[in-house]
């Protein structure tokens, strides 16, 4: 523990835990003898600007790139705060795009409740989070990749990886190899624009076997307040194929 809000998990990683009140998610860092990644920009300029502060408390190599595991707003709305590159899925860029010629003043976003292309849910969490959104900037990733990329952050690996799934079928994961830590972002959630059960079987299960594929010691889920075990992973995610058949 670093202090009440960065925790460090392994030598080279970090984060910032979830904050359920305004569905604030993890923000990892991972640290090389080089640079440091980011993994996800936070929902909100000073979601993002905190998780900085904390970062410049310890003495870790600067950051030099920020990656995004999916589109959602809780994920990118930070992202103006970051001088950094930032890296993401060609699909996650193309949300993105999509989402920053959006008008997000609270009567668009009640009209797009009321059509159905938004829920209640993250309406409500935007306008608690950022209830001025005048001078909100969603600034794009600036590289996009669509297969697997390896960085080097100076001694240590991290491998970047769509992997898709139900929640969003851009969901990407960054795998630390020396330390066997694995950032899921939400990969492993449903799909919450759905009525429906939110977990499909021909996407939930490939999954699985793609994230235990990899030999992690320990999970970062993005809106889980502790990192998780690969034994608890292991039973979770079985329970999870039995419970969505």
């Amino acid at each position: 523990m670093i202090d009440d809000n960065l925790n460090q998990l392994t030598a080279h990683s970090y984060w910032l835990p979830p904050d359920a009140a305004t569905d604030r998610p993890i923000l990892g860092a991972i640290t090389g003898q080089n640079s440091t990644l980011i993994v996800d920009a936070g929902n909100s300029p000073a979601h993002a600007r905190m998780f900085l502060g904390e970062l410049a408390k310890i003495n870790i190599a600067p950051p030099r790139f920020l990656v995004l595991t999916h589109w959602h707003w809780d994920h990118v709305f930070g992202a103006s705060a970051f001088d950094l590159p930032i890296l993401a899925s060609v699909e996650t860029r193309h949300k993105v795009l999509e989402m920053a010629g959006l008008d997000w003043s609270d009567q668009a976003l009640d009209r797009r409740v009321e059509e159905g292309l938004e829920i209640e849910f993250c309406r409500d969490m935007i306008k608690t989070e950022l209830p001025d959104r005048r001078g909100l900037t969603i600034r794009p990733p600036d590289i996009a990749f669509c297969s697997p990329l390896e960085l080097d952050l100076g001694g240590i690996t991290c491998d970047i990886v769509p992997v898709g799934g139900d929640h969003a079928s851009d969901s990407t994961i960054v795998y630390l190899r020396e330390d066997q830590v694995m950032f899921l972002g939400d990969c492993l959630c449903k799909n919450i624009y759905t009525a429906g059960p939110g977990y499909t079987s021909g996407k939930l299960f490939p999954l699985i076997d793609q994230l235990l594929s990899y030999p992690a010691d320990f999970y970062l889920e993005a809106h889980t307040p502790e990192p998780i075990s690969r034994q608890q992973m292991v039973e979770d995610t079985t329970l999870l194929k039995h419970s969505s058949i």
